[in-house]
């Protein structure tokens, strides 16, 4: 079964349900904070549900987790750049926590921005 994925700033964002290993020398952490309005992610229901939505609107297929936590691997011209988890703050805090590793040529910064462009809404990114 093909996994669907997303592409912003020239990333590919794809489920990682094989555990991807970052390509391109030693990896480097990655730890960054998303605001949720900053991702078009504010509303009345939980994060963990709008999250859940705007990825399955995203990927093109159903995805979900009742504490919102997805594992994405990241991928630039066939490689992958980034293995991350992207997840609902702990202690229902509203806030979007990205944490895994990079490879060195990837700055967090270009990394998390692209995210944010994506998750602003499926019309913003291209899907395939």
């Amino acid at each position: 079964m093909t996994t669907g994925f997303f592409e912003a700033r020239g990333l590919r964002f794809r489920l990682d349900r094989q555990g991807a290993e970052v390509s391109g020398g030693p990896a480097r952490p990655v730890q960054a904070t998303i605001e949720p309005d900053e991702a078009g992610l504010d509303g009345d229901e939980p994060l963990a549900e709008l999250l859940g939505r705007r990825l399955s609107a995203l990927l093109g297929a159903p995805v979900s987790d009742e504490e919102g936590i997805f594992d994405l691997a990241v991928e630039r011209e066939g490689a992958v750049v980034a293995a991350v988890q992207l997840s609902c703050g702990e202690d229902d805090e509203d806030v979007l926590e990205l944490l895994g590793e990079r490879a060195p040529s990837l700055p967090v910064r270009a990394l998390a921005e692209a995210l944010v462009e994506a998750l602003r809404g499926p019309g913003l990114a291209q899907r395939r």
